[in-house]
């Protein structure tokens, strides 16, 4: 059911009372990304979104980070289906992570299982049910009845969740911005949000990414006449990366090179698996001959251009990241080209992105970046926050997906409207809250340490790993092999000795000759003790460990191998 009349029909429904209403925060609060959620109302379980998050930079190695959903494992019994606001990675990216252990539907737009099914489809079991949402509309999950509802964000079809319980709504806004004039013509659904709001809304959880920020976030369409400024004053090539999920951003790329005649490039698989599934499902209607392959470039003249690229974040493999660093395989900056970054950097990335930046504009690229108007956030201000806020009027208010400045200014903006003090908090992921009529509180913790992976390593990776690879980054690695006489206990050659990120050959002789012989002098101490040969390393170590502190003022990882001859 998804008309109005339909969900009018259901709005004095009666509902058996829920004994206990429980919101369980997996990730997604005090961090930006891997957002997942538990709503336990009358003992069963719905998640909202299961997504991942790029590694900070001190995660040395580490690919990606997602949740710890053993609490959702140990509770798979109570679960009785999944929500997925929208079909961004961080909202649904770690969902193949633990979808075949449990056996329930999944709820989410066309749009957003098409990119699942796209992206990930060796991962996906054929037996996930999937239940297709259209916007807006009312389901059934478990005992509880759950409306989705329209927002705009920088995807297509993403949505607010609503679970309707005899005490009042609970509302899960999903990323939201206020577009009046979206791409698509399909602007937030606000008067929906009013009905909610009258009807009493028990509970607010609403996103805070910009919320630090002053204003209304712009709209989509006020990007699109920039980029084609630009592009129509580029004399030369243009290469123009963005995410490879805002369709929105996508889709005007592609408008504005057919009005300025140039054909498009897709350098990035990302982008391409979008842009099919987006033509696939009716989202979009691109002509085939608009695109062209890396062949295809040679015939054509620099100003007929446009390559579309992912790298918007300086991830290490992206299209982007490979030309400023001359390692792409089909492409190489011409001076003259002009390259736009249209989209801001994600917190904790800014140092990938200009080193970018820096790199291109060496090799003699003209780069227009995030302070001449090519992006506008997906996510709301404080006056699109406001907005929501005057219209749900929520009892209670809970802020997520925001680091703790966002959140804790997204509660300042629920004050201004009205909702007490009192009323907000900001939680922590592994809170466990129970919301009550006239009381909100914290009544427990779960498990929710991120959990790291590193190749097909998930889960395993202790910290004294990390620590130990801070440490090799930071102070070298020295390795020493000894060859004992078995019979003598006294060195039979000279030591090995290798070092790597510690010494530049131009003064490593010296200190290696130190080295050396404070080795010589250590097995000469214990040849004439009755220690064995892993005796003999720790003491290597040790002295090795204090040569390199003297001498360098560094504690590098040291690694001794201790060989007999003569045995």
């Amino acid at each position: 059911m998804k008309d109005k009349t339909m969900i009018k029909k259901n709005v004095n429904k009666p509902f058996n009372k829920p004994t206990n209403i429980r919101v369980i925060f997996l990730g997604g609060v005090g961090e930006i990304g891997k957002n997942m959620t538990v709503f336990e109302i009358d003992n069963e379980m719905i998640l909202v979104d299961a997504g991942f998050m790029f590694p900070r930079v001190e995660m040395l190695g580490i690919d990606k980070v997602i949740p710890d959903f053993s609490f959702l494992l140990e509770n798979k019994h109570k679960l009785k289906g999944i929500i997925l606001s929208h079909g961004h990675a961080d909202h649904i990216g770690a969902l193949r992570y633990f979808i075949d252990q449990v056996n329930v539907p999944v709820y989410a737009t066309a749009l957003t299982i098409g990119i699942l099914k796209e992206e990930m489809p060796s991962y996906l079991s054929k037996n996930v049910n999937f239940k297709t949402i259209e916007l807006p509309s009312t389901h059934k999950i478990g005992k509880t009845e759950v409306q989705f509802i329209r927002v705009n964000h920088s995807i297509p079809d993403g949505c607010a969740t609503v679970f309707r319980t005899s005490i009042g709504s609970i509302v899960h806004s999903g990323d939201f911005k206020i577009d009046l004039t979206p791409i698509d013509n399909k602007p937030i659904d606000l008067p929906r949000f009013g009905e909610i709001g009258k009807r009493g809304v028990l509970l607010y959880l609403g996103d805070s990414t910009n919320a630090d920020e002053d204003g209304y976030t712009g709209s989509e369409r006020l990007v699109g006449k920039r980029l084609e400024e630009l592009i129509r004053l580029s004399a030369g090539r243009v290469i123009l990366a963005t995410f490879s999920t805002n369709l929105h951003r996508v889709l005007q790329v592609f408008d504005i090179a057919l009005r300025v005649k140039r054909k498009i490039l897709v350098d990035g698989k990302s982008i391409m698996n979008v842009i099919q599934v987006a033509n696939r499902l009716g989202y979009a209607k691109i002509p085939k001959d608009q695109m062209i392959s890396y062949g295809d470039l040679e015939k054509l003249k620099d100003h007929e251009q446009l390559i579309l690229a992912t790298g918007t974040q300086g991830e290490p493999f992206s299209g982007l990241t490979r030309l400023a660093s001359n390692k792409h395989e089909n492409l190489k900056i011409k001076k003259g080209d002009t390259v736009i970054i249209s989209a801001d950097p994600i917190p904790g990335n800014e140092a990938y992105v200009n080193k970018v930046i820096d790199s291109l504009l060496k090799m003699g690229a003209n780069v227009i970046y995030r302070q001449d108007h090519v992006h506008v956030s997906g996510h709301g201000a404080k006056e699109d926050l406001r907005t929501m806020l005057s219209l749900i009027k929520p009892t209670f208010f809970i802020p997520v997906h925001g680091e703790y400045r966002m959140m804790h200014a997204h509660c300042k903006v629920a004050h201004e409207t009205g909702v007490l003090e009192k009323n907000t908090r900001i939680v922590e992921n592994g809170d466990v809250i129970t919301v009550q009529p006239n009381r909100l509180f914290r009544s427990g913790r779960v498990p929710a340490a991120p959990v790291m992976i590193d190749g097909k390593t998930i889960g395993d990776i202790e910290p004294s790993v990390i620590d130990e690879r801070r440490r090799l980054s930071r102070e070298g690695v020295v390795n020493a092999v000894v060859l004992i006489d078995a019979k003598t206990r006294k060195m039979s050659a000279q030591p090995i000795i290798e070092t790597k990120g510690l010494l530049s050959s131009r003064i490593s002789s010296d200190i290696y000759k130190k080295i050396a012989a404070q080795i010589n002098e250590v097995v000469n101490k214990w040849s004439t003790q009755r220690g064995n040969e892993k005796d003999l390393e720790i003491m290597l170590k040790g002295c090795i460990s204090g040569a390199v502190s003297s001498e360098m003022r560094r504690k590098p990882v040291i690694f001794v191998t201790v060989m007999k001859n003569g045995d």
